[in-house]
């Protein structure tokens, strides 16, 4: 049984150690040689993350091209999202439990992007959206990889900043809904957001490499998703909102 991650990342209780292969961090200013070591040492909590990264990223994608498109209101598939992240942030639970809930959350967001295979302004764009998201994110991991390499660890400054920067996002989006052309902003507001959550995976790969999850690959995991997802659905926004 492991603890929640999320929940030590608001509440305490994270430390950047230099650990075992479920989930150390790095010390500072590493060289070549230890980082290498370092690596070695967290290869198989990373092979973990990824693993799951990649078959919760399967789920969604699956669901999204086969997944029948209905028209009927979605909201309690949102507040089901909602629960599942409040769950899996504050409720220890053994991981093959945290698991489940994870699928569930991806299954859910491949519901929700079903409804883009019919949209004729995004329908032709969702294997454009997969490539580039793929690209945006192995190369913001390749620099979160360096910034470790040379010693550089984000911390919570950064966090901070990446945070509140989302939460002016957020709050901007929903007055320019109740207030403007919500339309006319949407390429501007997934620009914005596209350029963040790039920053967000750099971060998170600076933070997976140098903090200890306590074998907690799920959390690990799922950071790494939310930034996919987001990313994946400006380029979209970005791409063919605007026809």
């Amino acid at each position: 049984m492991v603890d929640s991650a999320l929940k030590q990342r608001f509440f305490g209780g994270a430390k950047n150690l230099k650990g075992s292969g479920s989930g150390g961090g790095s010390g500072s200013g590493l060289n070549a040689s230890n980082f290498f070591q370092l690596l070695n040492e967290k290869k198989t909590f990373l092979i973990a993350v990824f693993s799951n990264l990649i078959v919760q990223l399967g789920i969604t994608y699956w669901t999204m091209m086969h997944y029948p498109v209905s028209k009927q209101p979605k909201f309690w598939l949102i507040i089901a999202q909602f629960a599942i992240i409040f769950i899996l942030a504050f409720v220890t639970m053994p991981s093959w439990i945290k698991f489940i809930l994870f699928s569930s959350f991806s299954f859910i967001w491949g519901i929700l992007f079903s409804s883009y295979r019919e949209n004729p302004a995004y329908s032709g764009l969702i294997q454009f959206a997969v490539t580039g998201t793929a690209g945006i994110f192995a190369a913001m991991m390749a620099v979160g990889v360096l910034l470790i390499l040379f010693g550089v660890q984000l911390g919570l400054g950064v966090a901070s900043g990446l945070f509140f920067a989302l939460l002016l996002l957020i709050i901007v989006q929903l007055v320019s809904i109740f207030t403007t052309n919500y339309s006319s902003s949407k390429r501007w507001f997934s620009g914005f957001a596209l350029v963040l959550f790039s920053l967000y995976i750099i971060y998170d790969t600076n933070h997976i490499l140098q903090r200890n999850y306590y074998g907690d690959f799920i959390t690990a995991s799922m950071d790494y998703y939310l930034d996919i997802i987001n990313i994946f659905l400006d380029i979209l926004n970005l791409s063919g909102g605007g026809r």
